[in-house]
């Protein structure tokens, strides 16, 4: 893993300029052509039903995951890897859960979702929304599924990580969308990430990890 990434090149490598930061509308980019597809049609499909109440907003999006860098932020003071994750209700306000890394088997999001599966029913939690730092792996987007987990909302993608850790003997980070996984289910889960006003707030804490 190289250590020259410093804060302009990871900036131009998320694309944006380092004169300001060129956004937009909606603020967050989708994944690859092929896996929208996939994920739109899962969507689309009538016989599925769909989380119920509003989406959350963009400003709440930025709230939320901010608040789960927070917690990857403890978890690397508790020695643990730079990974949070927060759980928000339907009201796309109040934080019900929070999650930070526990080890390589214990990920942020798919102990947040065993702990909420316990604590709710699946009717609430296909209401709430999982924030993470960065985009779940195939383990913890398969826990959220089974979990009953409506939204997910991620700051980094999976791509943008493997960038970081490479083939780090404590992260060999697998590179499998989150949008491709959901996309093979028979759950309309909704998905939205990278976040691009977060990212590089993210991407801070993790090129101060991995090195």
């Amino acid at each position: 893993m190289s250590n020259t990434l410093n804060r302009r090149k990871v900036m131009q490598y998320l694309g944006f300029s380092v004169a300001g930061l060129g956004l937009t509308p909606l603020g967050f980019a989708k994944g690859s052509k092929a896996d929208d597809a996939k994920l739109e049609e899962t969507l689309s499909n009538p016989s599925l039903q769909h989380p119920p109440g509003q989406d959350p907003a963009l400003k709440q999006m930025v709230k939320h995951l901010r608040r789960a860098n927070d917690v990857a932020n403890k978890a690397v003071q508790s020695g643990h890897h730079p990974f949070g994750a927060v759980l928000v209700d339907a009201d796309n306000e109040t934080v019900v859960l929070e999650q930070g890394n526990v080890s390589s088997v214990a990920h942020a999001e798919s102990t947040l979702a065993q702990r909420a599966a316990e604590k709710f029913s699946p009717e609430q939690l296909w209401g709430m929304t999982l924030y993470s730092t960065a985009e779940p792996c195939v383990m913890c987007a398969g826990t959220q599924y089974w979990a009953n987990i409506g939204r997910l909302v991620y700051g980094m993608s999976e791509r943008q990580l493997l960038d970081f850790t490479g083939n780090h003997e404590q992260n060999p980070t697998l590179d499998v969308p989150s949008r491709y996984v959901f996309s093979k289910g028979q759950k309309a889960i909704r998905v939205w990430g990278p976040i691009d006003q977060v990212v590089p707030e993210i991407a801070a804490l993790h090129q101060a990890f991995w090195k």
